[in-house]
């Protein structure tokens, strides 16, 4: 029984970031809300200024930062 957990805890864990969305994911599917945003000449203030902080992490390869500048600029988007 005890190999059973064991192997049940390593799948867990393995499966973890398996559901975490991943920078590049959070970018695409911020760029066309943004797009859309800009388009109907909303403001996006501090959306915007996190996204392009997170695409210029992202370029630099710093990914868990962009992951955290991608879901603040998602919190922020100014709601449809």
């Amino acid at each position: 029984m005890r190999t059973c957990g064991l192997i049940l805890l390593g799948l867990t864990l393995a499966a973890g970031p398996a559901w975490a969305q991943t920078a590049t994911e959070l970018k695409k599917d911020l760029l066309p809300k943004i797009k859309k945003a800009q388009a109907e000449n909303k403001d996006l203030g501090e959306a915007k200024t996190e996204y392009d902080e997170g695409d210029k992490a992202l370029k630099a390869g710093e990914t868990d930062e962009a992951v955290e500048h991608f879901k603040k600029a998602k919190e922020l988007m100014p709601k449809e």
